[in-house]
């Protein structure tokens, strides 16, 4: 019988933890947000942050509940995602945008942000050097080109002209490279 665990973490220790190995399982149904649900998730989230539009009403003692994420351990130690796999996949699509933001800012705060989503994105060695080739998600739900585009766009942030991930990012969180 398999044992049910019951954790709750920030969003970071999820993701940064050196174990991390997100799948979504090939039961799982495709991603199907639109405009409209990553709209909503990034209002929810930035309205938490900037209550009032004030960076300095934000209460770092406040927490913000996302949602669940309920994952199984399989044979392969990969924790597939049973519940929440639409919130995580836009999660780290906007994680991915945020870091190509910030590649160009050379201040302490942004160079050690980019730093820990780094480690959200990307498997770490022992050293928290990040393998640029091993992405700490993967899928088994799309079809091969989805699957591709959304792994290609994790990996290298470039939104290819027409694709799915054009429409349902709406260049809100990425700039259109070619």
């Amino acid at each position: 019988m398999s044992k049910l665990n019951v954790d709750q973490k920030t969003i970071f220790d999820l993701l940064s933890d050196r174990k991390a190995d997100f799948l979504i399982p090939d039961y799982q149904r495709p991603y199907a947000w639109n405009d409209e649900q990553c709209q909503t998730l990034w209002d929810d989230i930035f309205l938490f942050s900037f209550p009032d539009n004030n960076y300095e009403a934000f209460d770092k003692n406040e927490e913000y509940f996302l949602g669940s994420i309920v994952t199984y351990k399989n044979e392969d130690g990969k924790s597939e995602v049973i519940d929440g796999q639409q919130r995580l996949t836009t999660l780290m699509l906007i994680l991915r945008a945020f870091y190509d933001k910030f590649a160009n800012m050379q201040d302490s705060n942004s160079k050690s942000t980019r730093a820990r989503i780094e480690k959200c994105i990307w498997k770490t060695d022992e050293f928290d050097n990040a393998d640029k080739n091993t992405l700490k998600i993967d899928s088994e739900v799309a079809t091969d080109n989805d699957k591709e585009e959304f792994l290609e766009l994790l990996r290298t942030g470039i939104v290819k002209q027409g694709s799915k991930s054009q429409y349902v990012l709406n260049y809100q969180f990425f700039p259109e490279k070619n």
